[in-house]
């Protein structure tokens, strides 16, 4: 470029600028002036200052509404063309509402979650999809939390006994409509077994007074006692029953416990076959398993017994025996048996008593009492004779021509 064409490019140069400035801002202004419409779909709403004794369902513990209204905003087309969702927010002053009403977005609804944009100035009418907004009066209520019977396995070495308490209240508040139908419902909880360990069992016994020696408390862990409220959040809320605490699962180490004495044994002759069988045609004979004393029948060794805890046999074992149901010889080959338990009310009574005198757990004794009831009741069923080797008691009842002979078969398995 030479000199001659250099100079006449900078001629009257300020004016030039002017003219390039002016052509800039009529360029801005043109540009701000052209409107544009989008349609902005799931646009979060916020209500505030709701009187203290009303809610909306599906209102979260942040003021936001789980549902989300579609915009459509008309206004500068630069600015409009870049809004998304989660840009805006539509804030609603819930205060003098009614319990019904329709959402009707203006400008003054609308608030920016962007700093660098101002929708005010930008912004020249907004109108949204429909939208009605119930709210419901707010409750409170204690929703029941039943425990459930728990899958999976004990440790190896422990059997499960139960579950206490078996229900808890959770304290939840909300829209009244939701927290009835959340109370009629009610939450359930069902642990895991297999997420327990013999090392945590055997360290609960290992700290056992000598009463409870052979059953042992597991606590249950905060991170366990966790519900979902549907309509509050999505996340876990740890139950706020004062009594959670004390929920915990009861095992009993599996031992085979020395009977400590010589089981009875004793015949029942149903009185419709007494002209048949009765104590004078078919008495009771000794062999080596069964003994005679004074007329007091007894298996003549040593037994064990299984599936109960110490206390529970320190209390029944002068009132047990085993009990054989005579039997026509057409009827069956082999007569049936059982270990039956002398005065199982005063047993109980004493069982019961003997464990509600503990005061570790701070729950209703009425309850408890309930709930060890059953426990003995349990005890007497799964109770089970073991020999001295371990192996199981079976015995083998018959009719004979002379009477009643019983043998031990349990080697035979």
């Amino acid at each position: 470029m030479d000199h001659l064409t250099f100079s006449r490019l900078f001629r009257d140069w300020r004016r030039k600028l002017v003219a390039l400035l002016g052509a800039v801002a009529v360029w801005m202004f043109v540009n701000q002036s052209i409107t544009s419409t989008k349609t902005v779909a799931n646009v979060p709403v916020r209500l505030v200052s709701l009187p203290q004794d009303r809610t909306v369902q599906g209102l979260l513990p942040n003021g936001i509404l789980n549902r989300r209204v579609t915009l459509t905003l008309t206004g500068s087309k630069d600015l409009v063309k870049s809004l998304e969702a989660s840009d805006l927010e539509v804030l609603i002053d819930a205060s003098g509402l009614p319990d019904e009403w329709i959402l009707q977005v203006s400008k003054k609804h609308l608030v920016s979650l962007n700093p660098e944009i101002d929708l005010a100035a930008h912004i020249q009418s907004v109108s949204n999809s429909e939208f009605v907004v119930n709210m419901s009066r707010l409750v409170t209520e204690k929703i029941p939390v039943t425990i459930a019977s728990p899958r999976g396995w004990a440790p190896e070495g422990y059997q499960f006994l139960d579950i206490w308490p078996q229900t808890l209240f959770h304290t939840v508040t909300g829209p009244e409509e939701q927290v009835r139908a959340l109370r009629d419902k009610g939450f359930q909880l069902v642990f895991d077994l297999n997420q327990i360990t013999k090392a945590q069992l055997d360290e609960l016994r290992s700290s056992a007074d000598t009463l409870h020696a052979d059953e042992v408390n597991f606590i249950v862990p905060e991170r366990w006692k966790s519900v979902v409220v549907p309509f509050d959040s999505e996340m876990p809320e740890t139950i706020n029953d004062a009594k959670s605490p004390d929920l915990h699962i009861s095992f009993l180490r599996k031992e085979q416990l020395p009977m400590g004495k010589n089981l009875p044994i004793r015949v029942f002759y149903p009185v419709e076959y007494a002209d048949t069988i009765n104590p004078q045609t078919h008495p009771l004979m000794t062999t080596h398993v069964v003994q005679n004393e004074q007329g007091v029948y007894y298996l003549d060794y040593p037994l064990l017994v299984g599936q109960v805890s110490r206390l529970f046999i320190d209390v029944v074992r002068d009132n047990m025996e085993i009990v054989v149901a005579a039997a026509p010889q057409t009827e069956r080959d082999f007569l049936q048996w059982s270990v039956e338990f002398i005065n199982q009310r005063d047993l109980e009574d004493t069982f019961v008593n003997l464990l509600m005198n503990d005061r570790s757990e701070q729950v209703n004794l009425k309850k408890k009492e309930v709930r060890l009831r059953r426990r003995f009741r349990e005890y007497m069923q799964n109770l089970s004779l073991y020999k001295q080797s371990g192996q199981k008691l079976l015995l083998e009842a018959q009719m004979k021509n002379d009477g009643i002979r019983i043998k031990d078969i349990s080697d035979a398995f």
